[in-house]
């Protein structure tokens, strides 16, 4: 016990709980002695109040009673979904399986392409010359890459922020990219160490190199059992939600009177 007032008494178990339920920074105040000793005061003022309004008979009031009526409603409902999905359990291998094949296409993996680039950047006010300049310096950039010059040495020299990634974007799907052009530049390249020519970007020219791809797939069921389940699991739970219902309505003999509009 670690409160008491004339009526009851306030647990450690009962603290502690309370507590819990606090975010985090309110949380640590309460776990100093002080702290805790002002917490166990609020909850004993919480209890008097409610003491109080009962002796006044505040309980009783339609609306109260409306209000109890309508959480005690939404609270046991909440259980009684939660036993039914807990007793129908997680969808088992053939239903996964069979929500697998009936969504095959959803799990397809577009054409992928792991791309390096060199960016050539111009301010946004340049002149003729500037973005011929760049234009020049790119072209330079794309040859000593056709040459076998490594990407990481010439993308040090570029604008890009890959510069600092060893000139690696990453792997990209088509619309991945935020230019037309530069996305039609890197899916035309066919071979891995293939250099496109220089693109023209919004502020700058850019080169692309392709460094590894992985064409368009249907991965088997094995490789996406985990994501196939994720997007089963709601399924499976409204079905089960749809035949609680509809047990109930039939043992509860439902009838709606409200007539069709003509």
């Amino acid at each position: 016990m670690v409160g008491r007032y004339d009526g009851g008494v306030i647990t450690e178990a009962e603290l502690i709980a309370e507590s819990s339920r606090l975010p985090s920074p309110l949380r640590e105040q309460f776990e100093r002695p002080a702290g805790q000793r002002e917490f166990v005061r609020s909850m004993i003022d919480k209890r008097l109040l409610a003491q109080e309004a009962r002796t006044r008979g505040l309980h009783l009031e339609q609306d109260i009673q409306k209000q109890v009526r309508e959480l005690e409603e939404r609270l046991i409902i909440q259980a009684l979904l939660a036993a039914e999905e807990k007793a129908a359990g997680r969808p088992g291998e053939e239903q996964l399986r069979a929500y697998y094949t009936q969504h095959r296409d959803e799990f397809a993996q577009p054409e992928r392409l792991r791309l390096g680039r060199v960016l050539v950047a111009f301010p946004a006010e340049a002149t003729a010359a500037q973005r011929a300049q760049a234009k020049q310096k790119a072209e330079r950039f794309a040859q000593r890459l056709k040459a076998g010059e490594a990407l990481a040495k010439v993308a040090a020299e570029g604008d890009g922020t890959e510069k600092t990634q060893g000139g690696e974007l990453g792997w990209v799907a088509r619309a991945d990219l935020p230019d037309r052009q530069l996305e039609d530049a890197a899916f035309g390249l066919k071979t891995v160490g293939q250099v496109s020519g220089v693109v023209a970007e919004g502020r700058g020219y850019s080169v692309v190199q392709l460094l590894e791809r992985r064409e368009a797939r249907v991965p088997p069921f094995e490789e996406v059992k985990a994501e196939v389940e994720g997007r089963a699991l709601p399924q499976f739970k409204k079905k089960a939600f749809e035949a609680l219902i509809a047990r109930l309505r039939s043992a509860g003999a439902v009838e709606v009177d409200i007539p069709a509009r003509p």
